[in-house]
């Protein structure tokens, strides 16, 4: 029998061992984890997950990034590519196949100085959070090019993000900003790129009021 230690796995299935931990309930519990498609721009994670943290009186969801490693070496290198994932995640994680083996003191320190989390993946292909992974300041642009990459984007009302390519039909709605294109100079062939979205839930809400208003 090989050793748990030096047994290697594959990327395919260390990314799904991963995909899965985002999404359990027991994991991180992320009601998204969509596919990295290699249009993503750099830093381009290894998976990501779409987390719901709003509640009954706000809308919020943080974006968790993951860089993945079949081993701890260059274990401080992959910690300084993890911390850059700051610049477009609320959450970022570094996960590594450890076999049998556990993250070291040293290992734990590095990454809570670089302000990452710590995903260990073991012989028995579970995924388990050692260290968890704080919150961060992102940069907004980077963060909204990330969703938009994802296929995702997030609603001017209620803050939610949703997916543009939805697998059932969504009567979702998209704002055209003309005036405020032209004032900064941003229609490019007399078309108009600037766009803010509204998801279902909000469209079905404004339509309520409007017919409210119509038949007092």
């Amino acid at each position: 029998m090989p050793d748990p230690t030096t047994e290697k796995l594959n990327e395919t299935v260390l990314k799904e061992i991963v995909s899965s931990w985002l999404y359990s309930p027991s994991g991180l519990g992320c009601i998204l984890t969509p596919e990295i498609s290699k249009t993503v721009s750099n830093p381009r994670p290894d998976a990501v997950g779409i987390r719901h943290v709003g509640g009954e009186l706000n809308g919020d969801f943080e974006v968790v990034s993951v860089v993945i490693r079949p081993s701890t070496s260059r274990f401080i290198s992959a910690c300084g590519e993890a911390n850059a994932h700051s610049i477009h995640a609320d959450r970022t994680y570094l996960a590594c196949y450890l076999g049998s083996e556990e993250f070291d003191e040293e290992q734990i320190d590095i990454a809570l100085h670089l302000g990452i989390g710590l995903l260990r993946i073991g012989s028995n292909k579970q995924c388990q959070r050692t260290l968890p992974a704080p919150l961060t300041r992102t940069q907004k642009l980077s963060r909204a090019t990330l969703l938009h990459q994802l296929g995702l984007v997030v609603c001017q009302l209620c803050a939610v993000s949703f997916s543009l390519f939805p697998e059932n039909e969504q009567d979702d709605a998209v704002l055209w900003n003309e005036g405020w294109a032209d004032r900064f100079g941003r229609i490019r062939n007399e078309s108009v790129y600037d766009r803010r979205h509204l998801c279902s839930d909000c469209v079905r809400n404004i339509r309520g009021l409007r017919s409210e208003a119509d038949n007092p």
